[in-house]
């Protein structure tokens, strides 16, 4: 009976690890989407307050995603490490799924390095450079130019920090996302924790 209580208690907390947990890695997403889409406003903004404006709130959420994506982390290699000690999950499933994932991130980065031959940088930022040419045509000469190099460099430096952080998360995202299949069988607990360390194995692959 004692027996039965402490699993019942070790189950209850490390459930709400793995709530918490989730919980971080929603708040992450959430910031992403933010960054992404205010990038993209940013490439093709020119009133150099609304660039202040993004820029600002980009740099805000990089800071707070980074540190969300090392609270995930260890609260990742903490929750792996007690699902595992109590034992109640699928290893051939969980090993079948992380040698799919394994093989899914060498096809990756085999097709990127390919790709990155040649390829020197982003192509947002090749459009920013081309758009501070034609705004520097177009404003003229003397501080006016001036000003427009200044704003449009810091725009160009801002959206490299954007895919610096935020780029490999949302690729690997994306084409990680449909890895292996459902959990198979076992009971409630047993099929909790299979799906749970299976999800922690790719988000150690995306957010590490």
């Amino acid at each position: 009976m004692e027996g039965n209580m402490t699993d019942t208690i070790i189950d209850k907390k490390l459930k709400q690890d793995i709530y918490q947990k989730n919980l971080i890695r929603s708040e992450i997403e959430k910031r992403l989407e933010s960054v992404t889409r205010w990038k993209d406003k940013l490439i093709n903004l020119k009133s150099f307050k609304g660039q202040r404006k993004y820029t600002d709130s980009i740099k805000r959420y990089i800071s707070e995603i980074e540190k969300l994506r090392a609270g995930l982390n260890k609260m990742n290699e903490y929750v792996d490490k007690h699902i595992r000690e109590v034992g109640k999950f699928s290893d051939s499933e969980v090993k079948e799924f992380t040698s799919q994932l394994e093989q899914k991130i060498s096809e990756i980065e085999a097709g990127n390095e390919s790709e990155g031959k040649g390829a020197s940088k982003n192509k947002d930022i090749e459009e920013i450079r081309n758009a501070r040419a034609k705004l520097a045509e177009l404003k003229g000469k003397g501080n006016v130019q001036g000003k427009i190099e200044k704003a449009s460099g810091r725009k160009s430096e801002d959206i490299e920090e954007v895919e610096r952080v935020t780029g490999k998360i949302v690729r690997l995202n994306k084409q990680l996302e449909n890895v292996g299949g459902g959990t198979e069988s076992g009971d409630k607990d047993e099929l909790f924790y299979t799906q749970e360390l299976k999800r922690i194995a790719r988000e150690k692959a995306i957010y590490s």
